[in-house]
């Protein structure tokens, strides 16, 4: 895609007033943020950004893309420009030092992160989904060495960073499978690198996660939820989906169609074979099983195919009202404590923030009986 092409507006660069308005004051002060950047660096920076580049030449045409970047850090930050400018400081120099641009280099063992995420398809309006599975999760085997779980959990979430356009897709989907996890797998591992991975997430990937989906959540997670719900604030509440393993397969149905993985698909397959032709003409078809096999997170990601089509259940009971939204109880290594609550809770939520700003189409559907 050309740079004449970004100015044309996509999807993802469509801003209020006040919003242009912030990213405007925001893009002209781009050049010192770089410097500053650099110099408080023990690294050399790098002046891409998820494959953007913030320092164009001045002959360049107005590329829509950094608008997008900049108003995710400043949306973080309530449209604040001195805030969201130090944000974004701070992300550069923690990207050199961290080594976050060549991260997706590394490797890490397949007998320990193959079967604990992956970025995997995309949804049905066409972002990037990744995977996080905990079931039979060994801790001290994934979470033992924490920098090295943070190291493969960063990559993880580069590697849908690279899937986004910035033109009409900005931001992914996250689903955390927790079937076959018991009450007591949330242990001190687990939350160690649960704090220490909300906290990189929210430092330097603001506004990345549009919807995150708790799947086959056990009973007593469901009241847990319940609970921890009243300390999170109602745009972030409007971001989290949780199911329970009777509805996960008809919920990923609906939200992402047919391009999920093996485990997901059996139900998926019903829904479809339910379909008239005249339906599925009209949704120009499905990707049911067509979509390739799950690759590991540090393995490349699966290309991406046709967008799928949307899949309704009527049968499918979303336990996802208002209320019973997460922070985690499970061995998840991005959910938050709930015996820290609720002042870390608060804390970490907020900075998460997950999307504050809520699509329309990413409402909470009501529980279906």
């Amino acid at each position: 895609m050309t740079d004449s092409e970004h100015t044309k507006g996509g999807k993802a660069q469509q801003f209020t007033e006040t919003e242009s308005k912030a990213i405007s004051e925001l893009r002209t002060q781009l050049p010192d943020i770089l410097v500053e950047a650099s110099t408080a660096s023990s690294k050399p920076i790098s002046h891409t950004l998820w494959g953007v580049d913030l320092n164009p030449a001045p002959s360049a045409n107005h590329d829509l893309r950094v608008d997008v970047i900049l108003g995710k850090f400043l949306k973080a930050r309530s449209n604040d420009v001195h805030l969201a400018r130090s944000m974004l400081t701070n992300t550069l120099q923690w990207r050199a030092e961290y080594g976050a641009d060549t991260i997706l280099d590394e490797h890490f063992p397949e007998e320990v992160f193959g079967h604990v995420g992956m970025v995997y398809g995309r949804d049905t309006d066409g972002r990037p989904v990744t995977y996080n599975f905990y079931g039979g999760v060994d801790n001290k085997q994934v979470f033992g060495d924490l920098d090295r779980f943070l190291r493969w959990r960063v990559q993880l979430h580069e590697r849908g960073m690279q899937q986004l356009d910035f033109v009409n897709v900005a931001d992914m989907v996250q689903v955390h499978d927790y079937e076959g996890v018991g009450l007591l797998s949330y242990d001190k591992l687990a939350r160690a690198a649960s704090k220490a991975t909300v906290q990189i997430m929210s430092d330097n990937y603001p506004e990345t996660l549009a919807t995150k989906i708790f799947a086959n959540v056990p009973g007593w997670g469901e009241t847990v939820f319940n609970i921890i719900g009243r300390w999170l604030s109602e745009d972030t509440k409007k971001k989290f989906v949780v199911v329970s393993k009777t509805s996960a397969r008809g919920v990923l149905a609906q939200r992402i169609g047919g391009d999920v993985p093996e485990k997901f698909r059996e139900h998926v397959a019903e829904l479809d074979a339910s379909k008239t032709e005249g339906e599925k003409e009209a949704a120009g078809g499905t990707a049911t099983l067509s979509a390739p096999e799950p690759r590991p997170a540090h393995m490349d990601a699966a290309e991406d195919l046709p967008k799928p089509t949307e899949v309704v259940d009527a049968q499918t009971d979303i336990v996802a009202e208002p209320v019973p939204e997460p922070a985690t109880v499970t061995a998840a290594p991005e959910d938050i404590d709930p015996v820290d609550a609720p002042s870390d809770l608060a804390t970490e939520t907020a900075g998460m923030r997950l999307d504050d700003s809520t699509d329309p189409k990413e409402e909470t559907l009501a529980t279906q009986k």
